[in-house]
């Protein structure tokens, strides 16, 4: 191998640093994307996306467990009609939540949306809908919902914000998310 060997215009220190990061990259595509350990653990989910550009596929793994929505909906406890209720906040959140930047970032394509004008639009009916969803849910609980599921806190976190410690905290958080997500369903009509 040529890129194993000294090249003339390197000194030993530049020779050497070479040579490791050649043996890192060598071990690091040979490992794993999760260590065997960490995977028996998690409740990982495989999958793929897709580049932008050149349309190669990259296979992932993402863990599940991680946010207590997915591991809800993993396990079965979340109804059909609190997920649609969680998907439609999130949709909201995000089209609430799109800013225009002065300038983009590398290999960024605006994709579907269209026009500048459809884009404030969408905005605009977003925080219309988000504020009237707001209307129906009591303030404290509105606050559990979104820090669980927009914001991703720890069940035990968000739940202590209502008056519990320990498994209360996380139990009352699951009951007011599902509270929520059905006052949502029955309000929208999901």
């Amino acid at each position: 191998m040529t890129t194993l060997r000294k090249r003339r215009d390197e000194t030993e220190w530049q020779f050497r640093s070479r040579l490791a990061r050649v043996r890192q990259e060598a071990r690091d595509r040979a490992e794993p994307i999760v260590p065997r350990e960490a995977e028996r653990h998690g409740d990982y989910e495989k999958g793929f996306v897709m580049h932008v550009e050149t349309a190669t596929k990259a296979h992932t793994l993402r863990n599940r467990s991680v946010d207590a929505v997915e591991r809800w909906k993993g396990s079965g406890r979340l109804q059909p009609t609190q997920v649609a209720a969680i998907d439609l906040c999130r949709r909201l959140w995000a089209l609430a939540g799109i800013s225009q930047r002065v300038t983009a970032t590398y290999g960024e394509r605006v994709v579907g949306i269209g026009s500048v004008e459809r884009r404030a639009i969408n905005e605009i009916q977003a925080r219309d809908d988000l504020h009237r969803i707001q209307g129906y849910v009591p303030e404290p609980y509105w606050r559990v919902f979104e820090n669980v599921v927009r914001h991703n806190e720890p069940t035990g976190t968000a739940g202590a914000s209502v008056g519990f410690e320990g498994k209360a905290a996380q139990s009352r958080a699951y009951v007011i998310v599902c509270f929520v997500c059905d006052l949502i369903a029955m309000r929208e009509r999901l």
